[in-house]
């Protein structure tokens, strides 16, 4: 009887090791979940870095020269989302479709910049402050989406049940 209740908890304590490591992600997987996070922050840091621009040119640039800065930033911004929805199209890549509309949206807020500056003319610098905080939250909650998606893409495809349904 001591055997085969031994001979069960050696078969459970087997099970528990191989369900830890089903569970936890290969070396693989953490890299290119590393990898997708990190082409974000640079990608934030980026972006950061031109809203900052932005803001010591307000400081810094007569007003007529500043507004025909922001026009021409936006027509570079329009223009470069443009090549890039048309590479994406070509290629049919999902993460360039969305850092594409990722730079539309910032050519939008750069266009809303050119009446921003004039309308809010003291206070233009919680405009950009504003555009700064919600890019950091936005790619803060991207980061945490695609680790959380990626790890549990990777437990749905080491998920036993299909190929046991199909049997």
């Amino acid at each position: 009887m001591k055997n085969k209740e031994t001979g069960i908890n050696t078969n459970l304590a087997k099970l528990e090791e191989e369900i830890k490591n089903k569970k936890k992600l290969p070396q693989e997987e953490k890299k290119a979940i590393f990898k997708k996070c990190l082409i974000n922050t640079i990608l934030l840091i980026i972006l950061l870095m031109y809203l900052i621009g932005l803001q010591i040119g307000e400081q810094n640039i007569e007003t007529g020269t500043y507004i025909t800065t922001l026009k021409i930033f936006s027509i570079i911004l329009i223009i470069g989302t443009t090549i890039m929805f048309e590479i994406s199209y070509k290629t049919n890549k999902n993460n360039i479709i969305i850092h594409s509309i990722e730079i539309l949206t910032l050519s939008f807020f750069t266009l809303f910049l050119i009446s921003g500056y004039s309308i809010y003319y003291g206070n233009f610098y919680k405009i950009t402050i504003t555009g700064m905080i919600a890019s950091g939250i936005y790619y803060i909650l991207k980061n945490i989406l695609i680790v959380k998606s990626s790890k549990n893409k990777y437990q749905k495809s080491q998920n036993d049940i299909k190929n046991i349904v199909k049997y």
